[in-house]
């Protein structure tokens, strides 16, 4: 197999955490285009729509980690099935460090300013643009 993986430590209880597959990688983005599909509109009530957002985030990052762990046991249980035991048993706090860490070793996000200090000390370059000096 060729996904990394990386241990996720939370409150004492440890797992290991699978960069997505290609295809699993694909169904998230599409999860996340129907969950979107679904929010009420920008003009609606705006303590509804952030409800809604803040759930949906909760849901993205229960669906994320259920793909990711999914890799440990794929005779396992199905990812639906994990992601509701996810949604049942995880706090939200283990859910979004859980979500930043797929998403750092599936490279859907930058790493981390600290994590990149060998680039520290270097000069930072000025913007390319294309105006005359």
């Amino acid at each position: 197999m060729f996904l990394k993986t990386e241990e996720f430590s939370f409150a004492g209880a440890s797992l290991t955490l699978y960069e997505l597959s290609a295809l699993q990688r694909i169904e998230y983005l599409s999860y996340l285009a129907e969950m979107e599909k679904k929010l009420p509109p920008a003009e609606g009530d705006p303590s509804v729509r952030h409800a809604e957002l803040v759930a949906m985030g909760i849901r993205s990052s229960a669906m994320l980690v259920a793909m990711s762990v999914w890799h440990e046991d794929r005779k396992g249980p199905p990812v639906p099935e994990l992601y509701d035991e996810i949604l049942a048993t995880w706090p939200v706090t283990a859910l979004g460090e859980a979500d930043r860490q797929i998403k750092i070793l599936s490279g859907m996000v930058p790493p981390d300013d600290k994590e990149q200090s060998d680039s520290e000390g270097a000069p930072v370059s000025e913007a390319v643009t294309a105006e005359k000096s």
